[in-house]
């Protein structure tokens, strides 16, 4: 697992990406309601033509971000999840026929792996729950345009929503997933220091 420092500035350059992405659209939407506020605009729809790109990249970014955080958090469980199961495949001849490759396992067995050879729950870790809503939201633009997955919505209507987090969901995922891989990386420390007792 990445140390402290690699996490900071993992994250960091995320949030400053986000952070130079939006003063740009920030800065696009301004001009474009100061023109409209002089009646620069000749036809009622200028002033949205004007504003799509920057909402759209606005929109882009806030994925692109969520994108990111997903990515790294999934790259550090992978990580965590690889050195159990190189051990318990190692001299199973079953390994022959299952995949010897930690990063072709699916989610649920990461966790499980973690859980069996850490000792931790996931979902009991700080920002778990952002963490969690970051990836079931990246899964849902990434598979379905956005759209919620309606096998785990059967009961419901909400699979017809679509999903359209903010800025502000975009700067809680960052700081969420901050404080999840430190206390995860914290506990896996302590977990080490105590085997080698």
């Amino acid at each position: 697992m990445g140390n402290y420092l690699t996490i900071h500035l993992e994250l960091d350059a995320i949030k400053n990406f986000l952070d130079k992405t939006l003063e740009s659209v920030d800065s696009e939407l301004s001009i474009a309601c100061a023109r409209d506020e002089a009646d620069e605009f000749k036809h009622s729809d200028d002033f949205a033509n004007a504003i799509f790109f920057p909402m759209r990249q606005e929109e882009i970014a806030i994925r692109a971000t969520l994108y990111e955080i997903n990515a790294l958090v999934e790259w550090e469980l992978g990580n965590l999840a690889g050195k159990f199961h190189h051990t318990n495949n190692q001299h199973s001849k079953a390994s022959k026929r299952a995949s010897d490759k930690p990063f072709e396992l699916n989610f649920g067995q990461i966790c499980k792996l973690i859980k069996k050879g850490y000792g931790i729950n996931l979902n009991k870790m700080p920002g778990s729950e952002k963490t969690r809503w970051v990836r079931e939201t990246v899964n849902d633009f990434k598979h379905r345009y956005g759209f919620k997955d309606p096998r785990k919505h059967l009961d419901s209507k909400r699979w017809l929503e679509q999903s359209r987090p903010a800025r502000k969901d975009a700067y809680e995922a960052i700081d969420e997933a901050k404080a999840f891989l430190i206390a995860l990386n914290k506990k896996c420390k302590r977990h080490e220091d105590n085997k080698g007792d």
